[in-house]
């Protein structure tokens, strides 16, 4: 019964290949050497350049936030020589005030810790780097941190976030997951 079913499949595929006229359906033409595509039909067309018009001065147009100038020597005027515009400075924004730390977000950076958002809620904790993070380990007591499962060794900050796999004291693995 295979052999049946196989005879029929090869004998379907090999109809697909047969030419228009003979079975299969409508196929493009072989492509001939020598055709070229008609201009513009690839490219979509010649590209157009246009030049701006010249800049001119805004003597009267000061930027609203902007201090102004200091008066400048006016630079000698040259005869033949057109005036140019003076480059626009760019404006600022008012830099906001920096938040008030808290008691908590400065005892972690006095004690090295990062304060940052961490977790799903995104809520600000203190994240610090271990003294022994990359080093090989078999139990989470050979670690300052957890001794992660996957590479055996300790983990590079803590706390961590997220599902991870960690071998606890005694060696067996758990997933220990926090938010």
């Amino acid at each position: 019964m295979r052999r049946i079913a196989a005879l029929l499949t090869i004998g379907l595929l090999a109809a697909c290949q047969l030419p228009a006229g003979l079975g299969g359906g409508k196929t493009a033409p072989p492509p001939e050497a020598g055709v070229t595509a008609a201009p513009g039909a690839i490219t979509g067309g010649p590209v157009t350049t246009t030049t701006l018009a010249p800049a001119t001065a805004a003597s009267d147009v000061k930027p609203a936030a902007a201090p102004d100038p200091a008066p400048k020597a006016a630079p000698e005027a040259q005869p033949g020589v057109p005036p140019t515009a003076a480059p626009p400075r760019p404006v600022t924004a008012p830099q906001p005030e920096p938040a008030a730390k808290t008691a908590a977000q400065i005892s972690c950076e006095k004690a090295g810790g990062t304060w940052s958002a961490a977790g799903l809620s995104q809520a600000r904790t203190c994240v610090r780097r271990t003294r022994d993070a990359g080093k090989q380990c078999s139990r989470e007591s050979d670690c300052e941190g957890f001794c992660l499962a996957r590479s055996r060794s300790c983990a590079p900050v803590t706390p961590l976030f997220g599902c991870n796999p960690i071998l606890q004291a005694d060696g067996r693995e758990v997933t220990l997951c926090l938010d």
